[in-house]
């Protein structure tokens, strides 16, 4: 995983199925979450930081960072 998001991941648009819907999150200690899917996979730990950045609201995202605004 990228320390920042891809700006692409805003202008993907995500169809439904198992692959794109959450069964379960954890925390992990204070500082991240791991996700597992629908379809079973739970790759990845999202640290609180990376996650703020896939926020699509003005505070978190504003007008030239990640195409947000």
């Amino acid at each position: 995983m990228r320390s920042e998001p891809n700006p692409q991941v805003f202008n993907i648009p995500a169809e439904d199925s198992p692959a794109t819907r959450l069964r379960n999150v954890e925390a992990v200690g204070t500082y991240a979450l791991t996700i597992e899917w629908e379809d079973g996979h739970h790759y990845g730990i999202y640290n609180w930081n990376y996650l703020r950045k896939l926020c699509p609201c003005s505070v978190c995202r504003p007008e030239g960072v990640y195409g947000g605004g």
